[in-house]
């Protein structure tokens, strides 16, 4: 019962997290980042205001947005209820499972880099969105759902055990898991470099065409997309790996995986030469965020599942 009751505390924390970084993204596709200039409050009021004559005296009326400004806000609210998840989660961790190394230290982990995340948002606002500070934001958020993904498999697994069988990990396997996560996440702050980068140009050149802007950028630009097509690789190579052995959910995600990179890839190429709606770059971004947990699961799954 109370494997259970972890469980399903930690499914619904990572799931919220995923929410959450969607969210997140959105409030940068669309601008939103400053759409409340203050911090914890939304223009000096804790719900944001409806109308431009509620705005305090000592803020510029001309910053106000409802729409930016509830889109920032929503993003907030959102992040307290990841909050409030992850602390009801460590206190069912801490209460019930001090001899469960791994559950226990999953959730303080968590909440952690919650808390700690939380307080780099303000900062956010505060250095007026800095580059540097927006690419530390989605670091931490990539490691928070990483620890969440692995605190709810490993609470699956405490009400699956007939499910699953020990076996040892195969080292070329094991070395490229963690190589293809470790990438993955680099992949997604070169990507988050790229546009942020591009951004800055536009602002200082309003008139570059889409084509200007890309060629503004330093060098770097290109090891995105070959930093792409090597992840590619190294999902077929995985996929080559798994091709006799492994069955059952291991390999579902393997393939899912080597779909996704794909499926990415080929959306990236499609922003790089298309004007495609801002929704489009979300979903790219959101998308790779998927993989990070997902390698995770698998790691985790592959040490107990084996035809």
């Amino acid at each position: 019962m109370i494997n259970k009751l972890f469980f399903r505390s930690a499914l619904i924390s990572t799931i919220l997290s995923y929410l959450l970084i969607f969210v997140g993204g959105l409030v940068r596709v669309s601008g939103s980042g400053l759409g409340c200039p203050d911090w914890p409050k939304c223009f000096g009021r804790w719900v944001p205001p409806t109308s431009i004559e509620q705005i305090p005296a000592h803020i510029d009326p001309t910053a106000f947005n409802i729409v930016l400004a509830w889109i920032e806000y929503g993003n907030r609210m959102l992040g307290v209820i990841v909050g409030l998840s992850i602390i009801i989660m460590t206190f069912i961790a801490v209460l019930y499972f001090r001899s469960n190394s791994k559950i226990l230290y999953s959730a303080l982990w968590s909440l952690f880099l919650v808390g700690a995340n939380g307080g780099l948002g303000a900062i956010v606002v505060s250095s007026v969105l800095n580059p540097f500070i927006v690419s530390l934001h989605m670091i931490l958020a990539l490691f928070l759902v990483s620890v969440l993904s692995y605190g709810t498999i490993e609470s699956y697994k405490l009400i699956n055990l007939n499910k699953f069988s020990n076996i040892l990990l195969s080292k070329k396997i094991s070395i490229s898991l963690i190589t293809l996560w470790g990438l993955i996440v680099i992949e997604i702050l070169l990507g988050t470099g790229i546009r942020t980068n591009i951004e800055l140009i536009a602002i200082d050149n309003p008139l570059y065409s889409k084509g200007q802007l890309l060629d503004a950028l330093n060098s770097y630009k290109y090891l995105h997309s070959v930093l792409g097509f090597s992840l590619l690789f190294l999902s077929i190579y995985l996929c080559y790996l798994f091709r006799d052995d492994f069955l059952g959910l291991s390999k579902q995600l393997i393939y899912f995986i080597f779909g996704m990179i794909l499926f990415q890839i080929f959306l990236g190429e499609l922003m790089i030469f298309f004007e495609l709606p801002q929704l489009t770059r979300l979903f790219h971004t959101w998308g790779s965020s998927w993989l990070v947990g997902i390698i995770i699961i698998l790691y985790n799954t592959l040490q107990y599942e084996q035809s």
